[in-house]
């Protein structure tokens, strides 16, 4: 009976009536965040085929001896999918966190699941984390594109080369292999963005943060894990981000005190 008590008494929390709140909100969102995704992809599938023949002439990403080749006559058609509905699913990301930020900040939680009017400022502190958001993204992009994705690649045409082996690389898996370095690292980050969404939003308390930053380490490990490749060195230079910019991002929070 205690137990039950204590789990109603959870559920029937401040943080846990927002986060109902927050999900019926979302809920309302589904069409707009699809109707997003479909545009972005609309658009990105043209794109996809301008951005495919600029990543084929950059020398950088394809190491010396090196041969890339086609498999399959539809490969080109599937990377422009590809690429197209990663800009898609970016475009929704970008309209989530600017969703967020708008409503983070309430310090009034209604007793039922309907969503108040907007805090004040709402709309500044909006464009200011879609403006961090890309920022941020761009930042990744660099990291990714001018350390991480010449470091792996010279790495394993070494390694291959040190074996004996001829380098001849699949054209979709080294594709998939750059946009998957890309993306994860874009989406990566974005970690001190989040953090402190969450924290001046009232989502979480510092002290729950810090309480269980192993766990949030190992939280970072295993993102880190679902956004690179398949080999350890891709997965320890994407977590290794996550985790300081996490640490950078609790920092921030102390030095820069919230208005009431």
């Amino acid at each position: 009976m205690p137990e039950r008590l204590d789990v109603e008494h959870l559920m029937d929390a401040p943080r846990m009536r927002l986060f109902r709140r927050l999900g019926a909100h979302l809920r309302t969102r589904i069409r707009g965040l699809a109707t997003l995704f479909i545009f972005g992809f609309i658009i990105g599938y043209p794109l996809a085929g301008k951005a495919l023949e600029w990543m084929i002439n950059q020398s950088s990403l394809i190491p010396e001896d090196t041969t890339i080749i086609v498999l399959q006559p539809l490969e080109l058609v599937l990377l422009r999918l590809q690429i197209a509905g990663y800009l898609g699913l970016t475009m929704v990301v970008m309209a989530l966190i600017w969703d967020a930020a708008r409503l983070a900040g309430k310090s009034h939680i209604p007793d039922d699941l309907e969503m108040p009017s907007l805090p004040k400022g709402a709309l500044f502190r909006g464009l200011l984390a879609l403006t961090l958001s890309l920022g941020l993204a761009v930042v990744g992009l660099i990291y990714a594109w001018e350390i991480l994705i010449p470091f792996l690649l010279e790495y394993l045409q070494e390694d291959a080369a040190s074996a004996g082996l001829e380098t001849t690389w699949h054209l979709q898996a080294w594709i998939g292999f750059l946009l998957s370095l890309a993306l994860g690292s874009a989406l990566a980050f974005q970690v001190p963005l989040v953090v402190l969404v969450v924290l001046r939003g009232g989502l979480v308390e510092r002290e729950m943060l810090t309480h269980y930053r192993r766990h949030l380490w190992f939280t970072s490990i295993v993102a880190g894990a679902m956004l690179s490749p398949p080999d350890p060195l891709s997965l320890a230079l994407i977590a290794a981000p996550m985790i300081v910019l996490f640490e950078v991002a609790l920092l921030i929070d102390a030095l820069i005190p919230q208005r009431n």
